[in-house]
């Protein structure tokens, strides 16, 4: 079994599909996702619809991320809307779907029951970070899908953070601190999707040029 974190999608459909086809999962492996999956992108619809069939056919799970939770606001508030709007990348969520009343129940259900964290024996995985010294289930909304990567501190439960969020610009690799690795490597704005195999330190990366690549995470 594999467990496979992979990195916020940001509505890029065609990164998405061509790394389920790079990793080729099996019924066995753990596909862990950590958010972001809607906003910038030219696809938001169908990588939620695609997310979706993942669920359906292998063992996944779905973290809740910050523009998640800005979509499901902006349903509900003009002020939120106008904001993600402007300053989200949410006008090419909503042209995807063709306005907000278009967007199925099946999705909402699916972004509504994403999660905020999940735990291993030896991991925690977020959508952005973790505050060093309160447990897990102790820990505030804020840090878990807004707090910015900085250089966060090892975690009392002596567990590596395993989070995207805060963007790697050019080379776009993942950042290894040791106790924290993050693993969003800018897909949305011209950089790649990763897929880390944390078992291994392994990981994979595609764009939205159709180009892939891989290495072993850097020390």
């Amino acid at each position: 079994m594999r467990t496979l974190a992979i990195s916020d999608i940001h509505g890029c459909l065609d990164p998405l599909k061509q790394m389920i086809e790079v990793i080729a999962p099996t019924p066995e492996d753990h596909l862990i996702f950590v958010g972001d999956y809607v906003d910038r992108g030219p696809d938001s619809k169908g990588v939620i619809e695609f997310l979706i069939g993942i669920k359906e056919k292998y063992r996944a799970t779905f973290l809740h991320g910050n523009h998640e939770e800005k979509l499901l606001l902006s349903r509900i508030d003009h002020t939120d809307l106008a904001h993600w709007l402007e300053a989200w990348g949410g006008g090419e969520t909503l042209e995807s779907y063709g306005g907000m009343d278009a967007v199925p129940e099946s999705h909402w259900e699916f972004i509504r029951n994403t999660q905020p964290y999940y735990e291993t024996g030896t991991h925690i995985f977020v959508h952005a970070n973790l505050e060093h010294d309160i447990p897990v289930p102790n820990q505030h909304p804020f840090t878990l899908i807004h707090k910015k990567f900085g250089t966060p501190l090892p975690h009392q439960s002596g567990k590596v953070m395993v989070c995207g969020h805060t963007a790697q610009k050019a080379p776009h690799l993942p950042l290894n601190l040791g106790h924290a690795i993050n693993i969003d490597t800018d897909v949305g704005r011209g950089g790649w999707l990763t897929c880390l195999h944390v078992e291994s330190g392994h990981y994979w990366q595609t764009n939205v040029d159709g180009e892939t690549r891989n290495n072993e995470l850097s020390s």
